[in-house]
């Protein structure tokens, strides 16, 4: 590319953070606009209650795996460094129920397979801290982007028309404004169709978030019950999340989780956070509820990989959005950021950079709609937790990552391999290559419930248990 160009990022999102921090530092002067005018909180528990109405979900819980620390320890070591300042620490899953501690040693080899445990409001307000540092960026705020301005066919863009009538000139526009996203009504303004698939998820999640008086050092729990799935996240400053997943049909049980009292309560009740519960926590704030989770794939390119609009690139969630559930959805936007930026570095016009990006995308990114799509369709079906059916023991652990961690435990390399793909530092085809070791593994110790390593194995409460614990 001949000279820096002028980047306008659309959204201030951790995608679109991550996007202007790469362009910039790539040597680009970069745009960031964001519609949200809420002032810059001073510090990281004022970001806990930031307002940003565009952004609903920086609340909920978020996972920061194994990919997401790796781009930041590789590429932007001074942003992970700026978490560790502000009191985000990495986390392991070495320590995880179903995990022999016999091979333990082969995951502690590998520095990549920790994460970070942080809240989302935290990284974001380390992330754009950094972002506003770099001399070549521009923030915008309090004013959205209504749409692009594009000629010829395919249409070319040169870009932003926002909210007010005005226009910001841009070689390129990079568009990470989540899942809502209006890019492909401003493509379709130009003539262009951007095809996507689209997947309801089938679930809602509540979540809420505590804090002790003392440091935890947990990572990651998962507790079960009878239409319930909780999973508890360690986070950073003494905080920790719990969230409850349920059938998104399930009235009766959505009304019960809703009352935040009920959620606790059904949280005390679950074997498997008996741990979480005598660490102690106090509330933050009330039980939240997360709805409308899709999975959605657009495609910016035609069948032969040309891009359908040149000078616009999508990132994140207004790509390829998966089920928030699976904590993905973070560490994969980062991963477009940079991709996007070194698309745009290794090519001479944005046309072949549009290109690379996507096929990049697809090879990198696309594989864990597919999973999400899989996964959410499986767990209807499976009784339990999802890692095996009535037909046979097993037969699909390795299209569940929790029953592949659990069927490759007592086999270090297969273990290690399923570990990474967790943390999306594989792809889940290294992993389907090898089904079956994974099938052979079930067979001999099938997949289940985990219990921490210590604790002999407890009744599970019942759905009636679960409904019949009332509010205080």
């Amino acid at each position: 590319m001949d000279g820096p160009l002028h980047v306008v990022v659309v959204g201030a999102g951790i995608g679109g953070l991550g996007s202007a921090l790469a362009f910039s530092r790539s040597g680009h002067r970069v745009t960031l606009v964001e519609r949200d005018d809420t002032p810059m909180p001073v510090d990281v528990e004022g970001a806990f209650e930031w307002d940003r109405r565009g952004a609903p979900q920086v609340r909920h819980p978020h996972a920061f795996l194994g990919l997401g620390r790796t781009i930041l320890r590789d590429r932007f070591p001074d942003v992970l460094q700026a978490l560790t300042d502000n009191g985000v620490h990495t986390v392991s899953v070495l320590d995880a129920p179903f995990i022999d501690p016999s091979v333990s040693a082969t995951l502690a080899a590998d520095d990549d397979l920790l994460a970070l445990g942080c809240r989302r409001t935290t990284f974001e307000w380390v992330l754009r801290r950094c972002v506003l540092a770099e001399a070549n960026v521009e923030l915008r705020v309090g004013t959205g982007v209504a749409g692009v301005v594009a000629t010829g066919t395919p249409p070319t863009v040169t870009g932003a028309r926002m909210e007010d009538g005005t226009i910001i000139e841009a070689d390129l526009v990079v568009v990470s404004t989540g899942r809502r996203s209006g890019a492909t009504a401003w493509l379709a303004e130009h003539g262009v169709d951007v095809p996507e698939e689209r997947s309801d998820a089938g679930v809602v999640y509540f979540s809420r978030f505590y804090r002790a008086d003392k440091d935890n050092s947990f990572g990651f729990r998962v507790g079960l019950g009878a239409g319930v799935a909780a999973g508890v996240i360690g986070a950073d400053a003494g905080t920790y999340s719990i969230t409850a997943v349920v059938d998104k049909h399930d009235r009766e049980l959505r009304a019960h989780l809703t009352d935040s009292d009920r959620f606790d309560a059904t949280m005390r009740l679950m074997p498997d956070l008996a741990d979480v519960i005598e660490f102690g926590g106090t509330p933050i704030h009330p039980a939240h509820c997360m709805a409308g989770l899709i999975n959605r794939l657009r495609r910016y390119t035609d069948a032969d990989g040309n891009p359908l609009a040149i000078g616009l690139l999508a990132v994140g969630d207004a790509h390829t959005c998966t089920n928030p559930a699976y904590g993905r959805g973070q560490s994969l936007a980062l991963l477009q950021a940079t991709m996007a930026a070194d698309a745009v570095a290794a090519n001479d016009d944005l046309e072949s950079a549009a290109r690379q990006y996507e096929a990049d995308s697809a090879a990198r990114v696309q594989p864990w709609y597919h999973l999400s799509v899989l996964t959410d369709q499986l767990r209807p079906a499976l009784p339990g937790r999802g890692a095996r059916n009535g037909s046979g023991r097993g037969d699909v652990a390795g299209l569940d990552l929790f029953g592949a961690l659990s069927a490759a435990s007592g086999d270090p390399e297969l273990l290690h391999l399923a570990s990474r793909v967790l943390h999306l530092l594989e792809t889940p085809q290294a992993l389907w290559a090898r089904l079956p070791d994974l099938q052979r593994a079930a067979a001999e110790a099938p997949p289940r419930l985990p219990r921490r390593r210590g604790r002999p194995r407890v009744h599970r409460p019942s759905r009636d248990e679960i409904l019949a614990v009332g509010a205080r």
